[in-house]
């Protein structure tokens, strides 16, 4: 569950990133909120009722939108520019959790079994059904003390199966994972570690998140040789070998069976036969931009695949002379990367420091091998830019991080880089390769827009140019949609998913500012903060049918939703309502 539960607790937070480390400029750090108010609650089995004991509990906080009129509860505690950074304790014996001195705020909270507790599925306060369930929030007021907050953890979907080879002879070291495919989604996420196959080819997948799996199985072939050893492979049987497979047995993914997993229950006999096929090699050099030998340089291979995302990576290293050589690869197309920082390089963004360079290369490795290459790593584009705020700063300081966020799902193995924002408003970002779009933000203040000699780009992937003068528009005029959700018999529909998204298409797209989610708290009542101007669709729609921020949606998912949306104009700071009907007629 690894890669789904970071997506979830990334989601969780605040709309704005609160800043990761301290300002360089001490009079620039934002005040850090506190306050009398208390969340209480328990961490238990969504079956038996029974407590789950070292349990991990995160809480994640929002402040609450400036009141137009006096609300001294606000000012005490969660003004503009005031953050609070993310909580995290563990259950007792009892299951039992609390967090203390918390301001006025919206919280969200958040619990995982454990390292140890692998057959429970993490939740999120007031979910129902799964891990995707975005749950609800804690309206904490000042002093107030929240005793409720009753987590159920369901026991995870399980898959059980058995890797055999041609004559059907079980393998064993065999690694076996599940993709996952998320509603409104047409790729695959590799959603957990994976397992390997035992003695007698078995393996079993636990914990897993309820849903839709294509289960994949890999028989890692040697991909070295040594540096004092001449292999010889100069026939077709030596350069045999087993390929990626997918369930029930084909090397193609368009050919994969899909395996339903339910919550709590085992999906047995997904047995997959591994096919074979001639394995293939990879060798060259790494060179950089003034044609020196990369040296000792690491890189990995990773597989690209039509409709999944995270799969298969082969690492590897160049040597003294900057070579590389990489044997029994399977067929397929890749992206290579390889990456040589300077000494004592971070990403912190600051100015002062180089990234150094990169290369990132697509690669189509399909019935011959690919011998020879010269890889040419370049340090990337330097772009410079300036933050401009809307009407005007807001009273409190606040420090700003520019972020880059890669447009293609694809780009793996590439660490975005990010930059602090100066005091005079000025930003600087190193080493950009490939499309990025670019975020920022700070409690009390929203993205507004990102555009390039006048051209909006802020849901648009932009492959910069070093000539490019970026201008970021920060507002605190920020808007608000609320109004009540019901189902199709007039009753409060509490378990409803909210979203928004803006009619332009150009930001139908997951990871879009524009693009919003939410749901109702238990009396059916919705609110959406922080919005930008624009002409919107919202729906109300069953939480299953919910994606996660940052997941794959193409422009078909949105579509499908716009007929039974309701269409809506937001002006700036500007307070709207708008009652919805969950689409469908019901739950």
């Amino acid at each position: 569950m690894t890669l789904v539960l970071a997506g979830v607790l990334l989601s969780l937070q605040a709309q704005v990133p609160y800043p990761s480390q301290p300002p360089r400029d001490p009079a620039r750090r934002p005040t850090e909120a506190t306050g009398t108010g208390v969340i209480r609650g328990r961490v238990v089995s969504a079956e038996t009722g029974a407590a789950i004991r070292r349990a991990t509990v995160n809480l994640s906080f929002a402040a609450p939108r400036p009141a137009r009129g006096p609300a001294p509860e606000v000012a005490r505690g969660a003004q503009p520019g005031a953050f609070l950074r993310p909580r995290q304790t563990t259950t007792d014996s009892q299951g039992a959790f609390e967090f203390k001195n918390l301001p006025p705020g919206s919280y969200h909270i958040y619990a995982s079994p454990g390292q140890f507790g692998a057959q429970y599925v993490a939740m999120t306060y007031g979910a129902r059904r799964s891990t995707f369930d975005p749950g609800l929030a804690i309206e904490l007021t000042s002093g107030q003390v929240f005793d409720k907050a009753t987590i159920a953890l369901p026991r995870g979907a399980v898959i059980v199966g058995r890797v055999t080879d041609e004559a059907g002879e079980p393998l064993a070291r065999v690694q076996v994972y599940g993709l996952w495919f998320p509603p409104g989604s047409t790729r695959g996420q590799r959603n957990s570690g994976g397992t390997s196959t035992d003695d007698l080819g078995q393996y079993r997948l636990y914990g897993l998140q309820p849903g839709e799996y294509a289960v994949v199985a890999e028989a890692r072939n040697p991909m070295f040789t040594p540096s004092n050893m001449e292999v010889q492979q100069d026939s077709e049987e030596a350069r045999l070998g087993f390929m990626t497979t997918y369930y029930p047995g084909t090397a193609e993914e368009t050919g994969a069976q899909h395996v339903r997993a339910a919550s709590g229950a085992e999906t047995t006999g997904v047995d997959i036969r591994l096919v074979q096929g001639r394995l293939l090699r990879i060798s060259g050099m790494v060179i950089d931009s003034q044609g020196r030998p990369l040296t000792r340089a690491n890189g990995q291979l990773a597989r690209r695949l039509k409709g999944s995302l995270g799969t298969t990576n082969f690492p590897f290293g160049t040597d003294e002379q900057g070579r590389f050589d990489m044997r029994n690869i399977p067929p397929g197309n890749y992206r290579l990367t390889v990456r040589q920082n300077p000494p004592n390089y971070s990403f912190n963004g600051s100015d002062t420091n180089d990234p150094g360079e990169l290369a990132n290369e697509p690669l189509s490795l399909i019935g011959t091998d690919l011998e020879g290459l010269v890889i040419v790593t370049s340090p990337g584009v330097t772009v410079h830019g300036q933050v401009v705020f809307e009407p005007a700063p807001p009273s409190t300081p606040v420090q700003l991080r520019i972020g880059a966020v890669a447009g293609d799902p694809e780009i793996v193995g590439v660490t975005p880089p990010t930059s602090i924002v100066e005091s005079d408003l000025t930003f600087t970002i190193k080493g950009l390769f490939g499309e990025y779009l670019l975020r920022t933000g700070a409690p009390g203040v929203i993205l507004k827009s990102v555009s390039v000699a006048g051209e909006d780009i802020t849901d648009v992937p932009r492959r910069f140019k070093a000539q490019d003068r970026i201008t970021i528009v920060l507002t605190t005029r920020a808007s608000t949609l609320e109004g009540s959700v019901t189902d199709d018999k007039g009753a409060p529909a509490t378990e409803a998913g909210i979203l928004m998204f803006p009619e332009d298409k150009a930001s139908w797209r997951g990871n879009a500012v524009r693009v919003r989610r939410g749901g109702p708290d238990p009396n059916g009542h919705y609110t959406m903060n922080g919005l930008q101007p624009g002409r919107y669709f919202v729906i109300a729609i069953p939480r299953e049918r919910m994606n996660l921020p940052g997941q794959d949606m193409d422009a078909s998912y949105f579509e499908a939703l716009v007929k039974d949306a309701t269409t809506v104009l937001i002006g700036e700071d500007e307070q709207r309502t708008v009652d919805l009907r969950v689409a469908g007629g019901g739950l």
